[in-house]
């Protein structure tokens, strides 16, 4: 039995090299040079840099990645961060900050001393309703793609809702209501979650609903863990486990056209890159996997109606620098700022990580979210005199977190949305996924046809690296339930 996967991102390659453990012909194709897509490492003059995510959980003793390690035999080359350890620090109005340490007791303390005893009771219902959520949310099939992933659903949450029985009003209500019903009314505590839940949910407290916020802010948590050599070693680390159980990973692979006949796919058109620029090929498979946005997917078949990304989706403006490890100050990997104007948020490799630049100098990767609709029908003029204006912008706020920035940094570069575009293949440089907004926001991953599922931010669980690869085992699950088989235990 032969699968096909289109795109080596996280979730693509953890639902390939389950299909692969489990005894299936296997071949991802990837149009890039490495894995990873929007979680993939590039190296540029001597330094890796992160494309886009660099933050990573999911290393807690029943986490995704951690029954990943025990279930292929692999090891992901990670540094596990430790009870206490400083994880974020989140720069607010005033020049104050706020801390998140890992550990609940240790985040509660920092929240109280930032904030006063008022967020008590907000923090107390945030651990209530992420440990419900996360209790079942790994695998959950929802929204089901049909009728095999309804009765799972069922199965799964049949136990769930008796366990939280008396508290089943609250997280039901809790599917409607947004988080800030649950925050008191302290102006500073709304910037920070605001700040915080627009890199996890992609959308502020006032419109993200309660139960994704409460498991979004429950990330520092959740297994956090420094991926060494960038957070590409996580997509590296997979597709090395795709060939160690008889798959192949091809680069400069790009899909074209999806064949089909009879109601299902039977192969895909792809254009091939490097030595063979121009060449064509057509893979046949009895099973196909897309790990693409359905903007992305609409592209290779005219069943699938012409979409753009969503109004409110967001891309992303990226600035890459190397910096004198002099210049940081003391603190956590990772550092937001939540002041004035835009928010911005930064990601330091740790000063042991000899794989990411020379000795004495630290990566740094600082994002910002950009409306994707600033950067359609430009004019290369244009473009470029927009791309000054916004690294200009992102520069002036690392500056305020790292003083003498701009004068120090031996190397920046600047990526928009058109960047993400052109090296991850997303429309118009859509990332992050679907805002969360309300629960069924996200769609399944089923398709027209059923022998093609999606996997990747825009099926459950969404956004997040961890999440992904959580969406990656649904997938695979689902993909050998339509063959008659099941996923071997992790």
């Amino acid at each position: 039995m032969k699968a096909i996967v289109i795109g080596a991102g996280v979730g693509g390659l953890t639902a390939a090299v389950l299909l692969a453990r489990a005894g299936l012909e296997v071949t991802v194709l990837e149009a890039h040079i490495y894995p990873g897509g929007s979680a993939g490492t590039f190296f540029h003059q001597g330094y890796r840099f992160d494309a886009g995510a660099t933050l990573l959980a999911g290393f807690e003793a029943k986490g995704v990645f951690a029954r990943l390690e025990q279930g292929l035999g692999v090891r992901f080359p990670v540094r596990r961060l430790e009870e206490g350890e400083g994880l974020m620090r989140v720069w607010l109005p005033g020049g104050r900050w706020v801390d998140r340490p890992v550990g609940r007791a240790h985040e509660l303390e920092a929240q109280l001393e930032a904030f006063g005893p008022r967020v008590r009771g907000f923090w107390k219902w945030q651990e209530r309703r992420a440990e419900a959520l996360w209790s079942v949310a790994e695998g959950l099939p929802f929204p089901p793609a049909d009728a095999w992933e309804f009765l799972q659903l069922l199965r799964k949450t049949s136990p769930w809702l008796l366990h939280n029985g008396p508290d089943l009003p609250g997280i039901l209500a809790d599917f409607l209501r947004p988080t800030s019903s649950h925050a008191p009314h302290l102006p500073s505590f709304r910037r920070f979650l605001d700040a915080q839940l627009l890199i996890a949910s992609q959308a502020d407290a006032a419109k993200t609903y309660g139960l994704f916020g409460a498991a979004a802010l429950d990330l520092p948590h959740r297994g956090p863990a420094m991926p060494q050599g960038g957070m590409g070693a996580i997509a590296q680390t997979l597709a090395q486990a795709v060939e160690q159980c008889g798959g192949r990973v091809l680069y400069r692979h790009r899909a074209e056209r999806l064949v089909v006949e009879g109601g299902r796919v039977r192969a895909v058109e792809v254009q091939l890159g490097g030595r063979r620029r121009g060449e064509r090929e057509r893979l046949e498979a009895d099973l196909f996997l897309a790990n693409l946005t359905p903007v992305d997917l609409a592209a290779l078949h005219p069943v699938f109606k012409p979409q753009a990304p969503p109004q409110d989706g967001w891309g992303a403006f990226m600035l890459h620098a190397a910096v004198p490890a002099g210049l940081i100050p003391p603190g956590p990997p990772y550092r937001q700022w939540a002041g004035a104007g835009d928010w911005v948020f930064i990601s330091l490799s740790e000063p042991e990580d000899r794989s990411r630049g020379p000795a004495g100098m630290r990566v740094l990767s600082a994002s910002a979210h950009t409306p994707l609709g600033l950067w359609r029908g430009l004019s290369k003029e244009e473009y470029a005199a927009q791309k000054e204006v916004w690294q200009e912008r992102v520069v002036a706020q690392v500056e305020r977190l790292l003083p003498g920035f701009r004068e120090a940094a031996g190397l920046i570069l600047g990526a928009t949305p058109h960047t993400f575009a052109f090296y991850t293949s997303r429309a118009e440089g859509w990332v992050g996924g679907y805002p969360q907004t309300h629960p069924l926001r996200t769609p399944s991953p089923r398709t027209p046809f059923p022998n093609l599922l999606r996997v990747g931010d825009t099926v459950f669980p969404g956004q997040s690296v961890p999440a992904v690869a959580m969406g990656g085992v649904r997938v695979a699950r689902l993909a050998l339930a339509r063959l008659g088989e099941s996923l071997p235990p992790l």
